[in-house]
């Protein structure tokens, strides 16, 4: 679970799926305004090390973005209290015999004042509607920029079935390779290839890739599970250190 002061007067909690179902709450709990749904709010509010400025808030407004794999909760916190004072309500703090007014003109003027105090809630439940908005805006920018501003490094796994096939190929390279490193697993060996693809056209990572195939092959299995499970051969420089084996 996350937080994320993204205003003033607006935080915005993470949840995982997993994390959801750990409260006992599922999706479909959010359809429909109920008492659980209430309760699981204030649950996750009291788990957070929330700002300060939220802890003596007065009424508080969420909004629920479920996402395939989390849910977002908006909270923004509005300008008036938990508990009414109805003699702080406009028309209503001047009526002095109440009995002089009929039912119909009662109920006007406490529907009148109810809904001027009201405002600056209606007021957070629009601003809350706004900032998930621009959270989302400001999501979807930075997920852009990440397909536009590519890492400038690849890694480039190659499999080979026996060790003079990858002194071979080593002996063959002449592109420019940042580090690499050789590996064993389960009578394989597998080479892994640091390539900096910067200042590089945007299909050279595609070509590269090609020029390997002709000499290579390369593998499906990632550098996490070579790490984890084969056998470190030369750690560093690999690609050097078996341009360097005569035979």
């Amino acid at each position: 679970m996350k937080m994320k002061q993204i205003s003033e007067s607006t935080i915005k909690i993470t949840l995982l799926l997993e994390e959801l179902e750990e409260h006992g709450m599922e999706i479909s709990d959010f359809l429909m305004p109920q008492e659980k749904t209430e309760e699981f709010f204030y649950t996750i509010l009291d788990e957070l090390d929330m700002p300060e400025n939220f802890l003596e808030s007065g009424m508080l407004s969420f909004r629920v973005t479920p996402k395939p794999d989390r849910i977002d909760v908006f909270v923004t916190k509005s300008k008036i209290n938990q508990n009414i004072d109805f003699e702080d309500m406009d028309d209503l703090s001047d009526i002095s015999d109440f009995a002089n007014l009929s039912t119909d003109d009662l109920l006007k003027r406490l529907e009148k004042s109810i809904m001027a105090y009201s405002k600056d809630d209606m007021d957070a439940v629009q601003h809350l509607i706004e900032e998930e908005k621009r959270d989302e805006a400001r999501s979807e920018q930075s997920e852009n920029k990440a397909v536009e501003d590519p890492a400038p490094y690849i890694y480039y796994i190659l499999h080979f079935k026996d060790l003079k096939e990858v002194v071979d190929y080593a002996k063959m390279i002449d592109y420019p390779v940042d580090t690499s490193e050789l590996y064993k697993l389960d009578g394989g060996y597998y080479l892994t290839v640091l390539v900096n693809i910067e200042n590089h056209p945007t299909a050279y990572p595609t070509w590269l890739l090609a020029r390997m195939r002709e000499h290579a092959n390369d593998s499906e299995v990632s550098r996490a599970v070579l790490q984890e499970h084969g056998r470190l051969l030369i750690m560093d420089d690999a690609v050097k250190n078996l341009q360097k084996v005569t035979y």
